[in-house]
């Protein structure tokens, strides 16, 4: 079996092209890193209006999503279930809510994982 040798203008256009791939790839990884980012922020960090929210026994975590995205609560119901799924302890607890648009994801995830703040029906 014979090896075929490309020559160094090849190389050299193989290896501008892998660069600019590479070069792609990083730009696009840092875009969506700060997308994130950004959608983990509060919606409104000056409305500390009360938000009432319920949440029922077996709501699934997109529904929750859905639910607080329609609410104004969160940014992105993607970037939330995504982060829920990634930082779960217990699980979204049911019961009845008080958030603001002022509480970033992280706020809203752990006020919803904890019994202490879910007021029942």
């Amino acid at each position: 079996m014979k090896l075929k040798h490309f020559s160094p203008a090849q190389l050299r256009k193989q290896n501008r092209i892998v660069i600019i791939i590479v070069i792609v790839m990083v730009i696009a990884a840092l875009a969506v890193r700060q997308v994130f980012n950004r959608s983990l922020r509060p919606v409104d960090a000056d409305d500390h209006q009360r938000v009432e929210v319920v949440i029922d026994r077996g709501a699934t975590d997109k529904q929750v999503a859905a639910q607080l995205k329609k609410k104004g609560l969160i940014r992105s119901s993607l970037v939330f279930d995504y982060y829920l799924q990634t930082h779960k302890s217990d699980g979204v607890k049911a019961g009845r809510f008080v958030l603001r648009r002022s509480m970033s994801t992280p706020q809203l995830v752990s006020r919803l994982q904890n019994t202490h703040y879910a007021h029942h029906r």
